[in-house]
């Protein structure tokens, strides 16, 4: 007879089910179920549930806007130096508003 092995938990695969995919930011229900039916990210049918692999919802993840460019920083601290000076009223209740000021 052969030796029976344990799977490692390396092996082990995690579903998640489409809510839980949802709750943990994956994306939207309606998303996620186009993304199946369009066989972009691969489910199951578990005990009437549809199921997912979390590392197929991990590959999906897309960075989500662009890099700012230098141009665009540059053109930030241009807008901010170029503000005019805080009054006191206006320093006071940004100090209250970040818990540096006293009320």
């Amino acid at each position: 007879m052969g030796a029976f092995a344990l799977p490692s938990l390396e092996d082990e695969i995690t579903l998640l089910t489409l809510q839980d995919a949802v709750a943990e930011g994956f994306g939207g229900y309606s998303t996620l179920r186009k993304y199946i039916s369009e066989g972009h990210l691969r489910a199951r049918k578990i005990g009437g549930r549809i199921k997912i692999e979390r590392a197929d919802l991990e590959a999906l993840k897309r960075p989500t806007g662009r890099q700012p460019t230098f141009e665009d920083i540059e053109s930030a601290v241009s807008r901010i130096a170029a503000a005019p000076p805080l009054s006191d009223q206006q320093i006071h209740r940004l100090a209250r508003l970040l818990g540096g000021g006293q009320q």
